[in-house]
């Protein structure tokens, strides 16, 4: 899909301004995620799918195993910064997994199971979620020829975007951070999809610098503002305060 060197090439050739639209994009991605564990710890339950969680736990153990790849072969201090802050996350979603089980198990597997759902049962069933999001985002990096992670890293804002609204729905109020949550997915979405010269991804990865890019872009955008309008009309939980 591309190489290392044609995208370092464009780096290379636009390094403050590409810094800039990756550093402003990554901060929302930051403050989303930093949101979502304060809202599972304070709620015990996380405003994301359990099964977002395995994937962005794929991103970040992938991430962090290509050590050689961003210190060696390419290098350049961002990718080295990212990379030490892909592992803390890999901590953090271990820890939203110990939350997961302890907490959520009954929420997240009992409509499949059909019964309550054991600690036991719940390591079982979220080792092997986990485990099966690596799986994935690795064995698609590699067909994709994804070798800088930058088109599934992008599919993290996009899955985010799309999902949270329906996982407000099932919680059914407004909560702490419910709101911050909102808008700083709004924001991260905006500037996720920006197109060539304003957007970190449309820049770096040419084959992302075309009207589907735009198109998808869009989608995810109304579905952050959907969230908003959904959040915005909820009651506040009587239990928090947003």
């Amino acid at each position: 899909m591309y190489t290392i060197s044609e995208v370092m090439k464009i780096i290379y050739a636009h390094q403050n301004s590409v810094v800039f639209m990756a550093l402003l994009t990554y901060l929302f991605g930051f403050l989303q995620y930093g949101t979502s564990i304060a809202m599972q710890v304070k709620d015990r339950e996380s405003p994301f799918y359990f099964w977002m969680h395995a994937w962005y736990f794929g991103h970040d153990l992938t991430f962090s195993l290509l050590f050689h790849q961003w210190f060696v072969t390419i290098h350049w201090w961002l990718f080295e910064v990212l990379w030490f802050g892909c592992v803390i996350f890999v901590g953090i979603e271990l820890f939203s997994l110990f939350m997961s089980v302890k907490y959520e198990r009954n929420i997240i597997w009992k409509k499949y199971l059909h019964r309550d759902v054991s600690e036991r049962t719940g390591w079982i069933m979220g080792i092997f979620g986990y485990l099966t999001g690596f799986a994935m985002f690795w064995l698609l990096r590699l067909g994709l020829g994804d070798h800088i992670c930058l088109i599934l890293m992008m599919s993290t804002n996009t899955i985010l975007a799309m999902a949270v609204s329906w996982k407000l729905q099932e919680m059914g109020d407004r909560r702490f951070g419910t709101i911050a949550l909102g808008w700083f997915t709004l924001f991260g979405t905006i500037f996720t999809f920006l197109p060539k010269g304003y957007g970190f991804f449309a820049t770096a990865i040419t084959v992302l610098d075309h009207t589907w890019f735009s198109l998808l872009g869009i989608i995810c955008i109304i579905y952050a503002l959907r969230y908003l309008w959904i959040a915005y009309r909820y009651p506040v939980n009587s239990l928090a305060k947003n």
